[in-house]
């Protein structure tokens, strides 16, 4: 009767341990899906403006934190900028952290990537895609 009992209490221990880390998972995959789309969501138009201040929301029955981030990335140094003027393309460095539970436990998830930045529009030159040129402007005609 002795082993009986020891046998149901391990089984009762190694399910609920199986319990909690399924519920872990489950956090873990939800802050990973937070992630993702709040990422997805900044990169879907290049001229999205980040926010500095946090967010919060309730995603999959948990409550989470994020935070966006973006810093400019400098491709070339200062001499390759001096021998390459024509070269325009600027990136930067976006990431989102994902925070939960409570402050003194608290576990994050973080993913990062890079976008491009238009150049800046130089006077004189082609037009944005869907603009029309300043001449064909002058005689009304759009493109």
């Amino acid at each position: 009767m002795t082993l009986v009992g020891v046998g149901l209490a391990l089984a009762f221990t190694t399910i609920s341990g199986s319990a909690r880390t399924e519920d872990r998972l489950a956090v873990h995959t939800a802050a990973l899906q937070l992630a993702r789309a709040k990422l997805d969501e900044a990169l879907a138009q290049p001229d999205f403006q980040i926010a500095a201040d946090p967010g919060e929301e309730r995603y999959a029955g948990q409550e989470f934190g994020y935070r966006l981030r973006q810093t400019p990335v400098q491709l070339l140094n200062d001499a390759q900028r001096a021998r390459l003027p024509q070269f325009q393309q600027q990136l930067e460095h976006v990431e989102i952290e994902v925070f939960w539970g409570p402050k003194d436990a608290q576990q994050s998830y973080r993913l990062s990537t890079l976008r491009a930045i238009a150049p800046p529009a130089a006077s004189g030159g082609a037009p944005a895609p869907g603009q029309p040129s300043p001449a064909a402007a002058a005689q009304g005609v759009t493109q």
